[in-house]
């Protein structure tokens, strides 16, 4: 097995990196470099802070870090300047992206021998203060596009400007006349990578080095059997690969961090031969994602960094209000060449004493636009096994006769590009007609019609587990238009009695269950008692197949057998069952077993 020295050491002889992620969390930024004019630069309470800088200073990510296409995105606050520069070709030379709270001003210009210079492209704008904002610059050729987003307000801003010299350079993070400007983090990705994420599954069932309560979702306290599918999108085979997981949070430690892939054609996936252990600690916060990063080596020198996200916490709840939009909620065409209206609206609220939706449409109570198929779509959440989803929706969307609908929406959830639609409780209302010329298929089922606030519930399958994105799609066709799709206040929780209660001291209490899978009898094994147990084993559909009691006699250890019968005395058919276990009189979590005939 390859160890975290040898990545060091493999990493240090190759360049050509894709990709490079910092969000300071070691305090130490010794390894950039303070470039153009004077700038006091410092990383502190886990972020880059800029002090007393002058007209123009610059901190350029490590030496590797070079790319001439890439996207760099960063979440920074300043008072006075905050943006990033890019193609710095040396120290003093190459091209930024700022916004200027002060002067209502955001501009990309270039940098020339260490100062501001040609201003290619400038935005005036009553630009807030003191609010964090998340900062996108975007180099490709000769194209420059700088992306602007305020996500306490959910307001942004985007334009471009032409490059006349593209050049390979380094990256980083750029102000000036700054009495002190924060960077909470930092990223610069290449475009058009070859190597790709394709899955990411979690298992903590308490098998195979997990232990966590088996309900397929990643939360604090927990160590989880963790898994990295990979595409391989270039032209050639991919000989020997493997990764390297690492975390950029103190909240996740990668107990055993290598991947194998062995071989992998152009346009396969590979899933890893072995799970790595990952740990979220007992601090972490549910509902939040998590930066890491894995790095893919194949034989030829190829590797690549790629940078993700991981969930922690079971489900997800978005009311719409505060911070929970629109960071890290996204919108976007679903195909290029398709429009978009998704925005945070003020016209329409569920939430009681709320103010805010989700809305597919004009501006207030404006129509949509014809040609949309556009998506909001959720951060990386865990869906527990026998998850369930509700959300309250409002539409006005154009339809036909009985249950047909020339416009219309749907729910999907999926992983890295890869989706699939998801059915409510009761199926979607209408279908969309046969002569479209919108998005969607003849007969694709969708929510369309007139209805003021309503309940949705989707029961999700019980495949459909773990690390997921959501989203709302949107579809209109060439010719009439409505007031548009309303979403607010969405939740995805587990079934009753799968979550875990943070009352109790798990590491004291445990359960282990063998052999598993078995055949007709399994033994449950049980450690730090100090009160009755009682075992509820249920089937896949959420009904109670077996219930049996331990009497509590004296601490320590006890061990209990299931002889594969249910309450009736009948054989229980082979699959799979889930084991809720009730500890002290509340419920410690479920455990996943499988009978086999």
């Amino acid at each position: 097995m390859r160890t975290g020295i040898c990545f060091i050491l493999v990493f240090a002889v190759f360049s050509s990196v894709t990709g490079f992620y910092e969000d300071f969390s070691d305090n130490d930024i010794s390894d950039w470099q303070i470039s153009c004019l004077f700038g006091k630069w410092i990383a502190d309470d886990f972020m880059a802070q800029a002090l007393y800088t002058a007209t123009c200073a610059t901190l350029l990510a490590p030496e590797w870090v070079e790319f001439e296409d890439c996207v760099v995105t960063t979440r920074t606050r300043a008072y006075h300047v905050c943006g990033v520069a890019a193609r710095m070709y040396d120290p003093n030379n190459g091209v930024c992206a700022y916004v200027s709270p002060d002067h209502d001003v955001a501009r990309i210009r270039r940098i020339y021998n260490g100062n501001v210079s040609t201003k290619y492209k400038s935005i005036y704008h009553d630009f807030p203060s003191n609010v964090w904002y998340e900062l996108t610059f975007t180099c490709k050729e000769d194209s420059l596009i700088f992306l602007i987003e305020v996500p306490s307000t959910g307001q942004q801003w985007e334009f471009s400007a032409i490059d006349p010299n593209p050049v390979s350079g380094r990256v980083g993070l750029m102000t000036g006349g700054e009495y002190h400007a924060y960077w909470d983090w930092f990223q610069a990705i290449t475009e058009g990578s070859s190597i790709n994420l394709n899955s990411m599954t979690v298992d903590d069932d308490m098998f195979g080095g997990s232990s966590g309560d088996g309900d397929m979702a990643f939360e604090p306290g927990e160590e989880i059997e963790f898994k990295i599918g990979i595409r391989n999108d270039g032209s050639e085979t991919l000989e020997n690969t493997f990764g390297v997981l690492q975390s950029l949070s103190p909240m996740i430690q990668v107990l055993t961090a290598y991947f194998e892939y062995g071989n992998i054609s152009p346009g396969g996936n590979a899933e890893p031969f072995e799970s790595c252990i990952v740990r979220a600690l007992n601090s972490a916060v549910e509902q939040t994602t998590y930066p890491m990063q894995i790095t893919v080596f194949a034989d030829n020198g190829v590797n690549q960094l790629i940078p993700f996200e991981i969930p922690v916490g079971c489900g997800i709840s978005c009311d719409c209000e505060g911070d929970t939009y629109p960071y890290p909620w996204t919108i976007t065409t679903v195909e290029e060449g398709w429009l978009d209206n998704w925005h945070v609206s003020d016209s329409q609220n569920h939430t009681p004493s709320g103010m805010h939706s989700f809305k597919c449409g004009d501006v207030d109570l404006g129509d949509y636009d014809d040609l949309l198929y556009c998506a909001i779509e959720s951060p990386f959440f865990n869906i527990p096994i026998n998850g369930e989803l509700s959300f309250w929706m409002r539409i006005d969307a154009q339809f036909g006769s009985g249950n047909l609908a020339y416009d219309g929406g749907l729910l999907q959830i999926g992983q890295f590009g890869n989706w699939e639609t998801v059915e409510p409780v009761g199926g979607y209302p209408y279908e969309i007609v046969s002569s479209s010329t919108g998005p969607f298929s003849p007969s694709t089922g969708v929510f369309s019609g007139y209805s003021d606030w309503y309940l949705v519930s989707v029961d999700f399958l019980p495949n459909q587990y773990g690390p997921m994105m959501l989203r709302y799609v949107f579809g209109s066709d060439a010719a009439g238009n409505r007031e548009g799709w309303y979403i607010d206040d969405i939740e995805v929780v587990g079934p009753v009695g799968i979550n875990k209660d943070p009352n109790l001291d798990y590491e004291a209490f445990s359960v282990s269950v063998g052999p598993n899978p078995f055949q007709s009898i399994t033994t449950f094994n049980l450690t730090g008692i100090s009160d009755n147990v009682t075992l509820l084993i249920y089937d896949i559909a959420g009904h109670v197949v077996r219930r049996i009691e331990v009497v509590y006699e004296d601490p320590g250890s006890s061990s209990v057998v299931w002889d594969g019968v249910d309450e009736s005395g009948n054989s229980a058919p082979p699959g799979a069952y889930f084991v809720k276990i009730n500890h002290m009189g509340s419920s410690s979590g479920s455990l996943r077993i499988i009978k086999v005939n």
